[in-house]
């Protein structure tokens, strides 16, 4: 089972799409300045927004109510942690792997590889598309925990990708 985080604009706003291409949500962000942006799973919404000026961390809000965070470390990799609706916390590492064909792997507390997410650049929406490919041990469905780590994943590579471009400039 393989999902995909498609670009819908050069603003980074992107659609997640399961194995069938089928809509599964939208993430869009407020404007094409902001951080902040938000995504509606049938009665769920998540958001995700900048927790202080220097967009060095970042909230991730289910309903409204704070469930999550994505940080970096110095190593250069992207920290997720979520809690479920039962109140169970789980952390994940977003790391780059390779160095010319680069992609992402989303490991959890054990450094198991969970999923990864695989980049193709898109010109006509000056942006990325990600394959994501699961790892034969992790079988997610469309539930919200899962969509939440999707979204949380793509947030994060694309917050990855940015500072990339503006080092690179």
């Amino acid at each position: 089972m393989n999902f995909q985080l498609s670009s819908t604009s050069s603003a980074g706003s992107f659609d997640l799409l399961d194995a069938q291409e089928t809509l599964v949500t939208h993430f869009q962000y407020e404007n094409w300045f902001s951080s902040t942006g938000t995504a509606i799973l049938n009665e769920n919404s998540v958001t995700i927004s900048p927790r202080n000026i220097w967009h060095s961390s970042f909230d991730v809000f289910v309903n409204d109510e704070d469930r999550g965070d994505i940080t970096f470390n110095w190593q250069g990799h992207i920290l997720i942690r979520l809690q479920d609706q039962a109140g169970r916390v789980t952390k994940y590492r977003l790391k780059t792997k390779g160095f010319r064909g680069f992609q992402f792997m989303v490991e959890d507390e054990q450094h198991t590889t969970l999923m990864q997410l695989v980049p193709t650049f898109q010109w006509t929406k000056m942006g990325y598309n990600y394959g994501v490919e699961f790892a034969e041990t992790f079988r997610p469905d469309t539930d919200l925990s899962v969509v939440t780590l999707l979204l949380a994943c793509g947030y994060g590579a694309n917050l990855y990708m940015a500072m990339i471009a503006t080092m690179a400039a």
